[in-house]
């Protein structure tokens, strides 16, 4: 059955812009450090502190883990769950407008990614990949995706549950972890440096923003008619 959307006051909806712009630049700002220290070759001792650390704990078990982890951040697994959901929001609950801020989220990070690891051409760490991979390194797209997608994910299904008296506290806590174990899965692996990784959160972190605000700022709206 299609419900109606609660009527968001303007001086809430005005809250929520405020507070996601202030986000944003926040993200942005930390990406623009990453990419100043990348492009002045600044973040060598922080990339190979942090990268020896995450790979001091190696094992074998612990590998096939990252591997699966790392392949939950893959293009053909978030297709698919982009997909399952998608298909569920227009179709069972009929919302239009999350299901295309849903689909925004996943090709807009993937195509802002392509865009920034040709601006940066960041080689790969010259170690021992544990995976297959190709292409640049800066920012890490699985990171970026991961934040991007998985946020507003986990974001739309918070807010779902919430609306339907559900318990929604505990999405909010797997999301985190599982972008986080996406992130730590790339260094582990050999196929990022932290900041590659940390530049995807932040940049990523940016798309989800806008793609929450774009979702709040279509409810509304839809809510007013």
């Amino acid at each position: 059955m299609k419900q109606r959307p609660t009527v968001t006051p303007p001086a809430k909806l005005g809250r929520i812009l405020a507070g996601g712009i202030a986000a944003g630049v926040l993200f942005l700002m930390v990406f623009a450090e990453l990419a100043e220290g990348v492009l002045y070759d600044e973040l060598e001792t922080f990339d190979t502190v942090v990268g020896n650390f995450v790979r001091s704990f190696a094992g074998d078990g612990l590998t096939k883990a990252n591997i699966f982890v790392t392949y939950l951040g893959s293009a053909y697994v978030e297709i698919s769950v982009m997909l399952l959901v998608g298909g569920f929001l227009l179709f069972r609950w009929k919302h239009i407008g999350e299901t295309v801020i849903l689909f925004s989220s996943l090709a807009g990070a993937e195509l802002l990614n392509a865009f920034l690891k040709v601006i940066f051409q960041r080689s790969r760490p010259d170690i021992t990949h544990l995976v297959a991979i190709g292409g640049f390194s800066f920012p890490s797209g699985h990171a970026m995706v991961a934040m991007s997608f998985y946020g507003v994910l986990g974001y739309l299904l918070w807010l779902n549950f919430r609306e339907r008296s559900k318990p929604a506290w505990y999405v909010i806590g797997l999301t985190v972890v599982l972008i986080v174990a996406i992130g730590l899965s790339r260094i582990y692996l050999g196929v990022h440096f932290p900041s590659d990784v940390l530049a995807g959160f932040a940049a990523g972190g940016v798309w989800m923003i806008a793609c929450i605000l774009g979702l709040h700022t279509i409810r509304y709206y839809k809510s007013r008619q």
